[in-house]
């Protein structure tokens, strides 16, 4: 689909009352959401990578209380929380997307993966069968998972206890959220962790609309002046075009020490860069700031 078309439908969407639900409908039937693939690769790239840097953190899947940012349509991560033997889950949104049967649909999706070495980081196979068996029993797979759902919840201004957390984590979620909502959840997040909690966030820094129309980059966005741009941004999949260093620098302005940052240039988008036209506001960025399209940031406070 053309990206500029996609753009203009989400704008009108947007304005319109019910026009999230009629997104819904329509990422349902034309889009990700039709099938089991937007699980499998968020399992595939998201949850091991996930899995796979908290196994160096201080958890303990039995008492330590993970709260995830951004929960969306469907719960892949915090059901793999559940299923890895973690039992004090917490995860927010903005709007009330989760449904019962999307839930179900997830956890089912998720039953391949059982046997995945990712989940032995934090409990054995056969605890991980067991607990899918009885959450697949159950007709209220999220209370039986223990996990505690909020939306609409703004998670820049939550009223959980200060020092209540262990792990504040998200993911392609950060890429959403304009810059003073950023600065609200780094603050936040800093008052709910315990002395030595972290924070775990992948940021997908790239153009979201080259998922759906190929004859473009994740750097084509840079092109475009902010006052260009907002023709093509909306509120329905907003994006800040932020770099990773900006993520970097603000977990370090809010008082987290930053125990890594990880992104790579691509060298392909390298090379596009230096023949299209960058708009002013990016000029001042490196050009492997204007190149890296992920990040994945661990931070402790």
């Amino acid at each position: 689909m053309n990206w500029k078309a996609k753009g203009l439908i989400q704008n009108a969407l947007s304005t319109l009352p019910g026009g999230c639900k009629c997104n819904y409908f329509l990422q349902r039937t034309l889009g990700q959401l039709r099938s089991d693939t937007a699980v499998d690769g968020a399992f595939e790239q998201d949850v091991t990578v996930l899995f796979e840097r908290m196994a160096k953190l201080d958890l303990d899947p039995r008492h330590s209380r993970i709260l995830e940012i951004g929960t969306g349509w469907l719960p892949t991560f915090p059901l793999c929380l559940a299923l890895a033997g973690f039992r004090n889950i917490y995860t927010v949104d903005l709007y009330p997307h989760l449904r019962e049967s999307a839930t179900r649909r997830t956890l089912l999706a998720l039953e391949k993966y059982l046997d995945h070495p990712a989940f032995q980081y934090f409990a054995t196979p056969d605890q991980v069968h067991e607990t899918f068996q009885r959450l697949s029993r159950s007709a209220a797979i999220v209370t039986e998972a223990g996990i505690t759902y909020q939306a609409p919840c703004n998670a820049g201004a939550t009223r959980w206890p200060s020092g209540s957390m262990d792990l504040i984590t998200s993911n392609n979620v950060f890429e959403h959220v304009p810059v003073q909502g950023l600065v609200d959840l780094f603050k936040e997040a800093k008052r709910l962790l315990r002395p030595k909690g972290n924070i775990l966030h992948c940021v997908n820094c790239g153009d979201h609309y080259a998922y759906a129309d190929s004859s473009i980059s994740q750097v084509n966005y840079l092109r475009f002046s902010e006052q260009e741009w907002r023709r093509w941004n909306n509120s329905i999949q907003y994006q800040n075009r932020l770099r990773p260093i900006d993520f970097i620098e603000m977990a370090d302005d809010s008082g987290f020490h930053i125990e890594s940052a990880e992104y790579r240039p691509n060298p392909t988008y390298i090379a596009e860069l230096e023949r299209i036209e960058i708009s002013p506001e990016f000029r001042g960025y490196s050009i492997d700031q204007l190149a890296s399209t992920s990040l994945t940031l661990i931070a402790s406070s």
